[in-house]
């Protein structure tokens, strides 16, 4: 499964995602935005706040998810997501170049611009 597929799984099928899952991707999402925080201080007590909300995890399953990069993790959820639940995922893809639409409700390409409204 290409890294493409797999956000487009992750994002549009989150409700098939495990709660360990949701939480190694809130946890990801928290590290980016901490990494990204302008000083040390700041970074210091943004981590506190992360923490108490639930943010960031010390959750070691969680953790072991994460353990060979976050687009790995995604494609693994992904190949779980389509073995589970294969009759509730919808992969739109261009009737002309047969491209993965955007969404799964999108009737135009991104690649080709075909429209199939």
């Amino acid at each position: 499964m290409d890294q493409e597929t797999a956000k487009y799984i992750v994002n549009y099928f989150a409700q098939f995602l495990t709660e360990k899952e949701k939480l190694a991707i809130r946890h990801t999402r928290s590290t980016i935005k901490l990494e990204s925080a302008n000083n040390e201080l700041n970074t210091l007590s943004l981590t506190n706040v992360y923490k108490k909300r639930g943010w960031l995890t010390g959750d070691n399953e969680v953790i072991d998810l994460l353990k060979n990069g976050y687009d790995n993790f995604e494609i693994s959820a992904a190949r779980r997501i389509l073995l589970e639940h294969k009759r509730n995922v919808f992969l739109n893809y261009c009737p002309k170049c047969n491209h993965l639409a955007r969404t799964p409700r999108a009737k135009q390409c991104k690649k080709c611009g075909y429209e199939w409204h």
